[in-house]
């Protein structure tokens, strides 16, 4: 399941599989947002969820959906009442598959019941963040192949705006096919910066969205070391993306979630990871360039490796 590189601190804590949330948060309480807040990469073995797993199986959204999700309206009912009448929404996201409206909504009715269930179970999962909420909750019933190595950047590379740096994230990829999810995971954010010092620019703003922006298209990612790692039918990853990096190398179907809590909520605060950016530049030799927003107006236009694989799987 998981093929270790020597050259890669091992960041990864398997849990023993339960079947149920509340067997997870009797056996390892805070110790899951413990290992998380130390950049670590949880692998649940069973995710106790139930839905209409086959058909998920057999479906395949198109490459436009890579992404599709709540924010989307795939949890939107699919029939809208006026007065005394239910009317077909035309507009729904699956209306467009072509199912007819029965089947439209049937798959709706799946997906909001899954969504409730990892939205509860998140919360029995990671007990202190009272405040966790999902930010959107994407299903990916599409084909990826060798992603590229990266760490996840927001709105183009912007600077973070001030409510964003006190939120926390929450990342979780559960695979819904019915083969293994294959991924590779490497150093995170603070090991990327001291590995690649002499590859990236000496002086950067103290923003995590636009350091890992400018780390993406440097494109410096693609020669460090890496982990692989397997997970199959309704395990699951749960990661933040935006300080470990990793690369999809192939996978059919997963749910792909992503939810926000107050940084207050965390066991240490101290290690959010827009409070430690400062930090782990300067004990790193980087300068810090005030002007963050110039920073991200300077690479704004730069394609790095990521961004290229991405248009060439869209055909653009």
């Amino acid at each position: 399941m998981i093929e270790l590189n020597a050259n890669v601190p091992d960041h990864f804590l398997v849990l023993e599989r339960k079947e149920t949330f509340g067997d997870y948060a009797r056996a390892y309480g805070d110790a899951l947002a413990e290992h998380y807040e130390n950049r670590g990469v949880i692998v649940v073995p069973f995710m106790p969820i139930t839905f209409d797993r086959a058909l998920f199986q057999s479906l395949a959204f198109p490459m436009q959906w890579k992404k599709i999700g709540t924010q989307n309206g795939i949890e939107e009912s699919v029939f809208v009442r006026d007065g005394s009448n239910l009317t077909d929404r035309q507009d729904h996201p699956f209306r467009r598959l072509e199912m007819g409206t029965e089947w439209a909504s049937y798959l709706q009715s799946q997906v909001a019941s899954f969504n409730w269930q990892l939205r509860r179970g998140l919360h029995l999962l990671f007990p202190a963040y009272l405040s966790l909420q999902d930010v959107n909750i994407t299903w990916r019933l599409t084909e990826t192949v060798e992603e590229g190595m990266h760490l996840d950047v927001f709105d183009g590379g912007a600077p973070t705006n001030a409510g964003a740096k006190l939120a926390h994230r929450v990342k979780i990829f559960i695979n819904i096919d019915s083969e293994p999810r294959r991924w590779r995971t490497s150093f995170d954010l603070p090991g990327v910066l001291d590995k690649c010092r002499g590859q990236l620019p000496a002086e950067m703003p103290d923003d995590v969205n636009v350091v890992n922006d400018v780390i993406d298209k440097v494109g410096v990612l693609k020669n460090l070391p890496y982990h692989n790692l397997a997970y199959p039918t309704m395990s699951a990853v749960i990661c933040n993306g935006e300080a470990v990096a990793h690369e999809v190398v192939y996978g059919q179907r997963t749910v792909g979630a992503e939810f926000m809590c107050y940084q207050q909520d965390m066991l240490d605060p101290k290690k959010h990871t827009h409070h430690c950016i400062r930090q782990w530049l300067e004990q790193r030799g980087y300068k810090i360039d005030a002007d963050a927003a110039a920073v991200a107006k300077r690479y704004a236009q730069m394609k790095g490796s990521y961004a290229l694989i991405q248009e060439a799987r869209l055909g653009r």
